[in-house]
């Protein structure tokens, strides 16, 4: 497959006007309101605009045209609070008709949270609508034990992966790992997420 690529500034760190000072790190390690099987909601839609925006001009400019509300939607939720960059590609012979995946790259300066992270962001066609996922990979500078407290209410821990503990997410929001690294903890967010009929 011939790929078509295209790279994007690396963006501004977004003020996001939060009741309770967790909830940006909470969209660090949940990327809150895309669920699978939900859709792409309003909120999702409204996420993180500037961060959509990129996601979407990228994408337009690539001529994906099926797909590309919905890699915005998850792109805006994986880069949320976050400086960030973003390579998106996709098929150069037939770009709405393939998946389009962003690279992108992240630096958070948060309270709870500093330092890079990273993410893949990817939509592609079902039908005649679109399903995505984005992953991402969050070191925090505290314990894994610290971090379970950021996870939303009635998130439960589902099962143990080779010594990583798997958590849903609560609210149907995803699923998160949490890998302990030393003192530290990385914190892998996996959400999907999925747009049309």
């Amino acid at each position: 497959m011939a790929k078509k690529a295209e790279t994007a500034v690396v963006g501004k760190r977004e003020q996001v006007s939060r009741p309770r000072r967790h909830l940006t790190v909470l969209a660090a390690v949940a990327g809150i309101v895309v669920s699978s099987g939900a859709g792409v909601s309003a909120g999702a839609r409204q996420a993180a605009p500037s961060s959509a925006g990129m996601f979407h001009e990228q994408a337009t400019k690539l001529g994906v045209k099926t797909c590309a509300g919905l890699y915005s939607a998850l792109g805006g939720l994986v880069a949320q609070g976050a400086a960030h960059a973003v390579r998106t590609e996709t098929d150069k012979r037939s770009p709405d008709t393939h998946i389009v995946q962003g690279a992108v790259g992240m630096t958070y300066d948060l309270p709870e949270l500093k330092g890079q992270a990273a993410g893949v962001v990817i939509a592609a066609p079902r039908g005649q609508g679109c399903e995505g996922q984005f992953v991402r990979v969050a070191p925090f500078q505290k314990p894994c034990q610290q971090v379970v407290s950021y996870l939303p209410a009635g998130s439960v821990p589902v099962t143990n992966l080779s010594g990583v503990p798997l958590y849903e997410i609560g609210g149907g929001q995803g699923q998160a790992m949490l890998i302990t690294s030393g003192a530290s903890c990385v914190v892998v967010t996996i959400t999907t997420g999925t747009q049309g009929p």
